[in-house]
C-alpha cells in the first residue's frame, strides 16, 4: 500500500512541479542545477511516504521524472510552435534527472541498511 501511495504522490508533485518549471526559461543554468534537484525532490517525497522505495516503484518514479520535465519543456518553450525547440542540454539534463532521482531513491536504501541497530532515522545514534 505505502509503494502505490508513493506513486501517487510522487506522480502528483512531478505534475505539479512541471508546471512551476514551466513558467521559467528552461536552459543553460536553469537545466543544469533545476533538473537534477527537481529529480531528487520527487524521489525524496516518494520516499518520504514509501519509506523504503522497490525497484519497480523507482522505474515509476523515474517515467514521472522524465515526463514532468519533457511537460515543462514543452510548457516553457510555447509549446513548441513559435520554432524554437529547446536546447540539446535541457534534453541531456532530463536523463541526468532521472539518474538522479532513481539514484537518490536507490541510495537510500544503502543509508537505512548501513545505520547501526538502534539508530534514528537519520543515522544517528541515540
Amino acid at each position: 500500500m505505502r509503494q502505490a501511495l508513493a506513486i501517487v504522490v510522487g506522480t502528483l508533485l512531478a505534475l505539479v512541479g512541471a508546471l512551476v518549471l514551466g513558467e521559467y526559461d528552461l536552459r543553460g543554468l536553469t537545466a543544469v542545477i533545476g533538473f537534477p534537484l527537481y529529480g531528487v525532490a520527487v524521489s525524496e517525497l516518494a520516499l518520504a511516504v514509501g519509506r523504503r522505495l522497490a525497484p519497480a516503484t523507482l522505474v515509476v518514479v523515474g517515467i514521472a521524472v522524465a515526463a514532468g520535465l519533457a511537460w515543462a519543456l514543452w510548457i516553457s518553450f510555447g509549446h513548441f510552435r513559435n520554432g524554437e525547440d529547446p536546447p540539446v542540454l535541457s534534453w541531456v539534463m532530463v536523463g541526468v534527472a532521472v539518474v538522479a532521482a532513481v539514484g537518490w531513491g536507490w541510495s537510500s536504501r544503502t543509508r537505512r541498511d548501513a545505520a547501526p541497530a538502534g539508530a534514528a532515522p537519520g543515522g544517528l545514534a541515540p
